[in-house]
């Protein structure tokens, strides 16, 4: 009976071949479509992704101590609670990790740490002439820093190792050097929290790519960093490590152990970014998502023409003893093979498309100076992409199918048969 029923549907349905051949390219298309979307969407969060790591440290210890304010609370049957107040927080709550520096040896010789260095981030003015820019003082170890980022290598003007060689150098993000109006060999005032003031030799320009990097840090020796934010010699912001991306989550455990402070993995200390883009892409998906609701309709209105022109041959059919339930799987199979080889023919032009794209990319003008900026189309090319959106196809037309059968299955073969009469 099915096969019979299976056999009828695919002759049905290539008995208009352009009707049929139009429905799939619909189908296919938005397939196409949305594959194509998913693979620049989740290619543009990998490129990313690859250059944030280029500056950002894998695993980051920041001054949260783990051992923070507990509260416990033991209920019992009588009126009164228990609270219980363990490790009370300390009086002095400045952000920083004391001690910092002399971890640094430790956590080297963790296995997959592949280099350790300290950082300090403080609030700063700095001032040229009449003009003040305020900014964000960072200080760093440039030896070290050289194992831990790429940061190094973004210097466009200057030399990286200038900061490695004095105490009273500074590297400007390349906006902010601009607002300032100071080049390369020019001297600013920095002012720090505490009040105090420092001179500093201007002796390169970074630009990353990166709004918080170009128009508001400014690079100097950590130890300049401490002084003007008041800090003693033995305080750090955080410390910046280098490791293997395998096993990350085992090696922060590790880390945080050792350290007792919270350790941060990269995707965690870029978060907004992240979040941003992968927002992006969701608003983008559920907008691709629509052509294959719209190929979906196409399926539908397929459907309800061939049965509005078959309503003899299903009374026919149901005078024979076709049950209704029959009739509608012989139209919902129709639909469910114009969802399959639309679907298959979809992936088939998205792969198609892809590998073309990633052997040729779509090269973008780089804007100026901006070493991170998205410079070509990469894609991602995963077979969870084809899997998931053919699967969703076919979801939606089996969906279009039902709705357009109902009138199949409405169908009373005496009416029809006497009106034929």
């Amino acid at each position: 009976m099915w096969l019979v029923i299976f056999k009828m549907a695919r002759r049905q349905l290539f008995a208009s071949p352009t009707t049929v051949a139009l429905t799939l390219a619909g189908v296919a298309v938005g397939v196409a479509v949305f594959i194509f979307t998913v693979a620049m969407m989740d290619g543009l969060v990998a490129y990313f992704s690859q250059r944030i790591l280029r500056i950002s440290p894998t695993l980051t210890v920041v001054p949260a101590s783990e051992q923070t304010l507990q509260r416990a609370v033991r209920p019992t049957k009588s009126r009164h609670t228990v609270v219980v107040l363990t490790n009370p927080a300390p009086p002095d709550q400045r952000p920083t990790i004391r001690g910092g520096v002399a971890m640094i040896p430790t956590l080297e010789k963790l296995p997959g740490v592949e280099g350790v260095a300290p950082a300090v981030s403080t609030a700063a003015v700095m001032a040229f002439g009449t003009i003040s820019e305020s900014a964000t003082l960072l200080g760093l170890d440039p030896r070290r820093e050289r194992d831990v980022t790429d940061l190094y290598r973004l210097v466009v003007e200057g030399s990286w190792q200038s900061l490695e060689g004095k105490n009273n150098a500074v590297l400007l993000g390349y906006k902010l050097a601009e607002r300032l109006g100071v080049q390369v060999g020019d001297r600013v005032l920095a002012t720090g929290e505490s009040g105090a003031s420092k001179d500093l030799e201007v002796v390169g320009i970074l630009a990353v790519g990166l709004g918080s990097w170009d128009e508001a840090t400014a690079v100097v020796p950590y130890a300049v960093a401490q002084g003007l934010a008041g800090w003693n010699g033995d305080e750090v912001s955080e410390l910046r490590l280098r490791t293997s991306l395998q096993n990350l989550e085992a090696l922060r455990q590790t880390v945080q152990s050792v350290t007792e402070r919270k350790v941060e993995r990269w995707e965690e200390t870029n978060r907004p970014a992240l979040q941003l883009f992968r927002t992006i892409g969701l608003t983008t998906y559920l907008l691709t998502a629509f052509v294959l609701v719209v190929a979906g309709l196409g399926i539908s209105n397929k459907l309800a023409t061939v049965i509005l022109n078959k309503e003899r041959d299903i009374a026919i059919l149901r005078a024979y003893g076709f049950s209704r339930g029959a009739v509608r799987a012989l139209f919902l199979i129709q639909g469910w093979l114009l969802g399959v080889f639309g679907a298959l023919l979809g992936c088939f032009l998205a792969f198609l498309v892809i590998t073309y794209f990633r052997a040729h990319p779509i090269r973008f003008a780089p804007r100026e100076r901006a070493v991170l900026a998205y410079t070509e189309l990469y894609l991602a090319n995963e077979p969870s992409y084809y899997v998931f959106v053919a699967v969703v196809a076919m979801a939606i037309a089996v969906v279009a199918s039902l709705l357009a059968v109902r009138r199949a299955a409405r169908v009373l073969p005496v009416e029809v048969l006497r009106g034929e009469a």
